[in-house]
Formats: C-alpha cells, sequence, structure tokens
C-alpha cells in the first residue's frame, strides 16, 4: 500500500486567508462542500490530413480555483472576503471593474478538521501562494434553505522570488 495524502481522505477544513500576515482572518464554517480544482489547457496541434485527431498537444498553463460556501458568517469575514465597504453592521457591496488583483492577493491555507478542531500538523496542511476572493453567491429565501455565500477564489502562480510559477504546496515546513 503506498503513501496516504497527508491531510486525510474526507473530511471538513478550516481555512485562513492571508496566512502568516497580520489581520489574516479564519474563514469558517461552511455548508458543503469546499473544492480546490486544478485544470491544465491544453492545445491540439492538428494537420489537415488527420481531421479533427490532434497530432500533438502543448500545454497551455493551469487554472486553480477554490469555491467555499460560508454559513452562519460573521460580518467581519463578509467584508473580508466580499470586499465590501462597511459601516457599523452595514456591508455595501459595489462592482469591481479594471483593478488587477494579484497585488492585493494573500497566502491562503487548508487545514484539515477532526472533531471540530483544526490541525496544528503542518504537514497536514494545503498552502496556496497567490488567492484572491471574487464573488458567485445566489442566497435563497424560503422555509427550508440554509443561506450559503458561495465565495471563490482566483489562484494565481507565484511570481515571488522561491515560489515562481508555482500555485500550491501540500505540507508546510
Amino acid at each position: 500500500m503506498g503513501v496516504r495524502l497527508p491531510f486525510g481522505d474526507m473530511g471538513p477544513c478550516e481555512i485562513v486567508w492571508g496566512y502568516g500576515e497580520s489581520g489574516e482572518i479564519t474563514i469558517s464554517p461552511f455548508l458543503g462542500t469546499v473544492t480546490l480544482g486544478m485544470e491544465d489547457t491544453i492545445n491540439d496541434i492538428q494537420e489537415e490530413g488527420y481531421g479533427e485527431a490532434p497530432v500533438d498537444a502543448v500545454g497551455g498553463g493551469a487554472q486553480v480555483t477554490l469555491e467555499i460556501p460560508m454559513t452562519r458568517s460573521s460580518v467581519d469575514q463578509l467584508e473580508q472576503v466580499l470586499q465590501a465597504e462597511r459601516e457599523g453592521d452595514i456591508l455595501y457591496l459595489s462592482s469591481r471593474a479594471g483593478c488587477p488583483m494579484y497585488e492585493d492577493a494573500k497566502a491562503l491555507v487548508i487545514k484539515p478538521v477532526c472533531d471540530n478542531v483544526a490541525s496544528v500538523n503542518h504537514a497536514e496542511w494545503v498552502l496556496l501562494y497567490k488567492t484572491f476572493p471574487f464573488r458567485k453567491f445566489e442566497l435563497a429565501w424560503d422555509r427550508s434553505t440554509q443561506r450559503v455565500f458561495l465565495i471563490g477564489f482566483k489562484v494565481f502562480p507565484s511570481q515571488e522570488s522561491g515560489q515562481v510559477g508555482k500555485y500550491l504546496q501540500i505540507g508546510v515546513a
């Protein structure tokens, strides 16, 4: 039998955005699945004689995203991840257009949770170097649906020394 995943085969997690910075924020609890995804882009090389069948392919980079279904969130948490303006307990959401994200991107750590306690074993953590939240939620008002703010995080390849081109690492030293 091979080596198992350091963060386990299943279970909930805790997320810290701005990891290692002053003002880091713990994002929890969740309702639903926290999803980290990575998909490579592949560009086919074609020749007329083979029709639609590619004769080769070239990698075109990767897209990495994280989706977090936040529930029972605090106003502090929502202010940060929704990029909201705040006056007391009132949050104002506006359009973000024309603003680069990378310069405001922060490190994010995913820690597995067991018995409602986040792991303190750094080898079980997943560290994403540069992340920035974006909004993609729909809130429901009815008699049986719990409201969830689905927040996406754009994950950028790092441009920092020692991590250039890397998105994440499994296990934190």
